[in-house]
């Protein structure tokens, strides 16, 4: 399933409308890409929707520790696991 590991963005459903109103089902995907963070001093390479590699681009070590913290319901397990073991 197609997930944003930090902000949990996920596929979402609706419906395409015709000019005639005729209503049928369609989905939209979230915008994943691969992205390396650096959390603790070891490297993980996470999906992240683009909105994420846009809050976390160009930030420092901590500034991006208080983004995850922020977002912690929505961590996957990976990086929840990264994020809380000691160095």
């Amino acid at each position: 399933m197609r997930r944003c590991e930090v902000f949990g963005k996920e596929v979402s459903h609706g419906n395409r409308v015709s000019h005639s109103h005729k209503a049928t089902k369609r989905i939209w995907k979230p915008n994943l890409q691969t992205m390396l963070l650096n959390i603790n001093g070891s490297e993980i390479r996470v999906k992240v929707c683009t909105k994420a590699m846009k809050t976390l681009k160009g930030k420092n070590v901590d500034q991006v520790k208080k983004i995850l913290l922020k977002n912690i319901k929505t961590l996957s397990p990976k990086i929840q696991k990264a994020l809380f073991s000691v160095k």
